[in-house]
């Protein structure tokens, strides 16, 4: 079994909290939550380590074949917000992130709370999102951007 550390700083460096907002036409846009990793494919045993210490996602295949000096790829991926509010949050608020990725976490669990109470399904709480989001990047504009990166914003 994996040391929870480990795991903290491979998160750290290779990990992905997504959230995403679909615009869907004549309802509220759906708000999405997606803790990812994605590494080459001869990396797919730590991954397969990391979902058995968690307890949860699915590991996937990608190949990138328009990418010619490209490896195949794999992907750690926990799209179910039960496991999301079950089992991702409670691991890294118990082993908290050490780097940048620490405050893309918050904002995670901020949208997770409000996606718990039912405020992402109003135009006001899609608007309170969009606000959150905005002052995050405001505040990691020295970042390279860092935030984009990682806390993957847009339409699907």
């Amino acid at each position: 079994m994996l040391n929870p550390q480990y795991v903290v700083g491979f998160v750290d460096g290779e990990g992905c909290f997504s959230i995403s907002i679909s615009q869907k036409r004549f309802r509220v846009p759906e708000v999405r939550l997606k803790f990812e990793i994605e590494v080459r494919e001869d990396d797919e045993p730590i991954l397969r380590e990391i979902q058995k210490l968690l307890g949860c996602g699915a590991i996937y295949r990608l190949e990138y074949e328009r990418y010619q000096k490209w490896r195949p790829h794999v992907k750690y991926q926990v799209g179910s917000f039960k496991d999301i509010q079950e089992k991702i949050i409670p691991f890294f608020t118990k082993y908290p992130l050490q780097a940048k990725k620490r405050q893309q976490f918050k904002l995670f669990v901020a949208v997770a709370e409000m996606i718990k109470s039912k405020q992402h399904l109003t135009l006001d709480g899609i608007n309170k999102i969009l606000l959150m989001r905005a002052r995050s990047k405001e505040q990691q504009k020295d970042s390279l951007d860092a935030l984009d990166r990682h806390v993957q914003w847009g339409a699907e």
